[in-house]
Formats: C-alpha cells, structure tokens, sequence
C-alpha cells in the first residue's frame, strides 16, 4: 500500500490505472488542467482513498512546479509519482522538485509516442539525467501495436495496463506494446 501517490497527467487515457492506483494508496493526488476530467475522475474513486484533485495547468512551469510543492508541503510528500507530461524536461525538473524533500519516492516518467522514436527520447534523458539518491527513476516508453500488416496506436486499456506493469516490475525502462515501427 502506498502513502502518497501523486498522478500527474492521468485522468484521460491512464484513468484505469489511476484508479488502480488510488485502490492501492492511502492518499491519491490526481494533477490535470481540467476541472471536468477531475471531477470525473474524483466520481471514478469513490471510497478507494483519500483523494486531492489538483487542478494546474503546466504551460506555466514555475507556477505550476511551486503549487505541486506547496500541495505536497500541505498533504506528505509521495512515495509514489506517475506523471504523464507532453513536456519531458518538466517532468525531470518535476521529479527533482519532489526529490527535494528527501523522501525516498518512485517515479514513473511516461513517454509518448506521438511525433518520433518514443525510445531515443528515453535514452536520451536518461544519458543527461542524475538523479540522487531517494529517487527512483523509472520510464514507462509507449510503441505501439501490430494489427494485422499496420501498426496502431496503443488503446487506453492497453497503456493502462502497461503502467502498471511497470509499477509492479520496477524496470529502469519498461516499453508498452512494440517500437518496431520507428526504426
């Protein structure tokens, strides 16, 4: 069971695992930009934990970089973080952010497939990023999947399951479905 988790980025395509996530916690923090998805969210985990919806919107980094802390400062620091940010240079500064604390935490970088090779971003990140000591830093990097000669996106389900997947494996790099078709 985890203290803290918090989610950032989770209520849309990795609703399924935040509410598995919230089942496992004690304390859920769900971090979107959107009141509504929030709100469906926060319907979605009735009775699972103790739940903080965070409304914040990340285009502003600093800002959004300081209420992450003075929420964190307010409830206890995670033990537990995914986060799911179209901005993979936020979502390091996110984790050094948290890393501050000196808690020791898990933290689950969720990296896209949308525009180019998901896996040369990852290794990329990982050739600059140091993390210290009470972070562990894991990636969660999103291929695709083969349907018949085509390649498709991943569904939700299928992203879902995979975060978790790499919750519970604890690979430093954990690849949901297949990279074949970047290379």
């Amino acid at each position: 069971m985890y203290r803290h988790t918090i989610a950032v980025g989770a209520t849309g395509m990795l609703r399924a695992a935040a509410v598995e996530l919230a089942a496992r916690s004690k304390q859920f923090t769900s971090v979107a930009r959107t009141r509504g998805s929030l709100s469906r969210l926060d319907d979605a985990l009735r009775n699972r934990a103790q739940h903080h919806p965070l409304q914040l919107d990340w285009s502003n980094a600093d800002d959004f970089l300081a209420r992450i802390q003075q929420h964190v400062f307010g409830t206890e620091p995670p033990d537990l973080v995914v986060a799911w940010i179209h901005d993979d240079q936020l979502t390091l500064r996110l984790a050094l952010d948290l890393a501050n604390s000196g808690v020791a935490f898990r933290f689950f970088h969720i990296i896209g497939s949308a525009t180019v090779n998901p896996a040369e971003i990852a290794d990329s990140l990982l050739d600059e990023f140091d993390p210290p000591a009470n972070l562990d830093y894991h990636q969660v990097i999103l291929g695709a999947r083969q349907s018949g000669w085509r390649s498709r996106w991943l569904t939700d389900q299928e992203i879902s399951a995979g975060v978790l997947g790499a919750i519970d494996l604890l690979d430093d790099q954990f690849v949901v479905g297949m990279l074949d078709r970047y290379r």
